[in-house]
């Protein structure tokens, strides 16, 4: 029985690392990347999440709602 929760802890604990690891660092990285987002795509990064938009120097980013 005690393997059986040491297993099933670690796969818990594998699983998290895993979706933090999905969450973008950055607004940049939020809406750029291997997600290919275009402007209106719904994003996320460490500390908030809103929408991808052009900044004003043309770069895509995720801009808080």
């Amino acid at each position: 029985m005690v393997a059986l929760t040491a297993m099933f802890l670690s796969a818990g604990q594998a699983n998290a690392a895993a979706t933090t690891a999905l969450i973008a660092d950055n607004p940049v990285d939020a809406c750029n990347g291997s997600n290919h987002y275009g402007v209106g795509h719904s994003c996320a990064f460490q500390q908030s999440q809103g929408f991808c938009e052009n900044n004003a120097c043309g770069n895509l980013i995720c801009v808080p709602h």
